[in-house]
């Protein structure tokens, strides 16, 4: 990777890509290039060539490798001026740096310039998310639409090529039967269904974004693989009992919206695993959260509304935003993402679900169907 990104492609900036900088771009940055911070985004015009002006910060080419030139220095012996910032962002705000405040920064400061007018930005607009985020439908239809995106296809397409983490492998080879049935729900571009298909588990994998199957599904046929794609949201699943001896089931439980929801979620896979099987569910955790943070603002503001006589159309406590799935996302489209509080409030939606379960790492769940006895094993 070249350390940027081209949102609107999905793409890294490389000698091969960059014929695109004769329009507008915008390059979000994987890592640090001075004067910017890792995260960013940079708006990047073509010079049509014209000579940058003096308070330009120009984005070059020095051999393979790309960066900024700030305003005064000199360019080095084989550099190309590709194009000059004229803004720079992060997350949905977006600061010019033809006209305003930045215009006069000195550029070494640009970066923490960004940051913290983000954050002010963020004070103008005390309860975000809304309290009301909007249907369980058009939140389901935000997320599909938000990952079928062209360039986040590609992205994930581009990672499926990874292949599985050990501890991923081991888990579900500790926890069911060789060759055995496996349901991979959210599939994405097929990364965990390849590798759970090498492995020699039967393989049928499940995503909500037509775009993602088809990236999986070519994967599968470069590799020789015989893995059953289906087209589907975990929300719907009615596969008859008994149908898996597994189910992994890993991040996209957040992007189902209200706990009865992802409770009924849970509890279709546990209908269509046999006796004795397993889901493998992975979950992240709500980072610390300051006093007097937003989110913390909106979930009082829930709380005490469903407290109140009348109707109030109220999302719930933990419910928010995601703006970035990938290095290609576009953080202007925000998507619905419940952050769990920690591992009692998983529990909780397992235990409602009909499942017995414990952790085998924070975040990685091992479940059985109540009916089987006991907890888990863990290794």
């Amino acid at each position: 990777m070249s350390g940027f990104v081209l949102l609107e492609r999905g793409e890294a900036l490389t000698e091969a890509t960059a014929a695109v900088l004769a329009a507008p771009v915008r390059l979000r940055l994987t890592a640090a290039a001075r004067p910017f911070r890792e995260g960013q985004i940079v708006h990047v015009h073509p010079l049509a060539g014209a000579a940058p002006a003096a308070r330009d910060v120009v984005l070059i080419r020095c051999g393979g490798a790309f960066g900024f030139r700030l305003p005064g220095a000199r360019g080095a012996p084989g550099e190309v001026a590709l194009g000059r910032v004229v803004a720079a962002g992060r997350g949905p705000a977006v600061c010019s740096l033809e006209r305003g405040p930045l215009r006069r920064l000195p550029a070494r400061w640009l970066g923490a310039a960004v940051d913290a007018l983000e954050v002010l930005a963020r004070l103008r607009h005390p309860l975000t998310p809304p309290p009301f985020q909007g249907s369980a439908e058009d939140c389901l239809a935000a997320v599909r639409a938000k990952y079928g995106g062209a360039a986040e296809v590609r992205e994930y397409a581009r990672t499926a090529r990874a292949g599985l983490d050990p501890f991923e492998l081991d888990l579900l080879g500790a926890h069911v039967r060789a060759g055995g049935r496996v349901l991979d729900v959210g599939c994405g571009a097929g990364r965990e269904a390849l590798g759970f298909a090498r492995a020699g588990f039967r393989v049928v994998a499940l995503d909500l974004v037509p775009g993602m199957i088809e990236a999986a599904r070519a994967h599968a046929a470069a590799a020789g693989l015989a893995i059953e794609f289906r087209v589907g949201s975990v929300t719907e699943l009615d596969a008859p009992p008994g149908a898996f001896d597994g189910a992994y089931f890993a991040g996209s439980l957040h992007h189902v919206p209200g706990r009865a929801r992802r409770v009924e979620a849970l509890a279709r896979i546990r209908r269509a695993l046999a006796p004795g099987g397993a889901l493998i569910l992975v979950v992240v955790y709500r980072g610390r959260r300051g006093l007097v943070s937003r989110s913390r603002l909106v979930d009082l503001v829930r709380r005490l509304g469903a407290r109140l006589p009348g109707a109030f159309r109220l999302s719930e406590p933990g419910d928010g935003w995601m703006r970035e799935v990938s290095e290609a996302s576009d953080p202007r489209e925000a998507i619905f993402f419940h952050d769990y509080d920690g591992p009692a409030e998983v529990r909780e939606e397992l235990r409602a679900a009909g499942f017995v379960a414990a952790e085998a790492r924070p975040g990685w769940w091992v479940c059985r169907p109540e009916a089987a006895g006991a907890g888990p094993e863990l290794p």
